[in-house]
């Protein structure tokens, strides 16, 4: 009965812990202005949710490329009637954005009419060409080619141990770093002239 004082005062310790704390606020004063700063420091004791990624194959919906084509327009802003430099220099990087932009809409129009022409739910692999048909005034008019894979995912499921390695590495590959893999045979190899 003795050694119960300590158990006591650390489940306490733990209890304050899961409950929270936090630290007053300072005073400052600023030029004549009273800023009050407040800091806190709390502890969520909710129980946390944790959901199972759900990841899918993907399988393509013929071994070749396909290629499709649309066409778009884009209206650039009206030029400021001035000769001042910074004005028509602010304009033309205004216009670069817009038509950037427009560009990219348009390509992203272009890949979603080829995935609903193909009955896909992705493109893999889209490569683009844009091309300037014509220009009038404002006004340009574009014709948008994209060239990929069209794609159906299948066979959806709750990740398993073996994805989480093909997961790993895409994670890896993606954000450019050098990935060696080694097979078991080569892994065991290592081991025994380690020895």
């Amino acid at each position: 009965m003795r050694n119960i004082q300590p158990l006591f005062t650390l489940l306490c310790a733990a209890l304050l812990l899961f409950m929270g704390f936090t630290r007053a606020g300072a005073q400052t004063t600023v030029t004549g202005v009273n800023v009050t700063k407040y800091e806190a420091t709390s502890m969520d004791t909710q129980p946390h949710m944790f959901v199972t990624p759900l990841v899918a194959d993907v399988s393509l919906i013929q071994g070749a490329a396909n290629i499709f084509k649309t066409q778009g327009t884009i209206t650039i802003p009206e030029a400021p009637d001035t000769k001042d430099t910074k004005q028509l220099e602010a304009y033309a990087g205004r216009a670069r954005a817009v038509i950037m932009d427009g560009i990219e809409e348009l390509k992203a129009k272009a890949l979603f009419e080829f995935s609903e022409k193909e009955g896909a739910d992705l493109i893999v692999g889209p490569t683009y060409s844009v091309t300037t048909d014509k220009s009038e005034g404002r006004v340009i008019y574009l014709t948008v080619k994209v060239k990929g894979f069209p794609a159906k995912y299948t066979n959806f499921r709750s990740l398993k141990p073996s994805d989480s390695t093909v997961v790993y590495l895409n994670t890896m590959l993606r954000q450019g770093k050098d990935v060696k893999i080694v097979t078991s045979t080569e892994a065991s190899l290592e081991d025994r002239t380690k020895q």
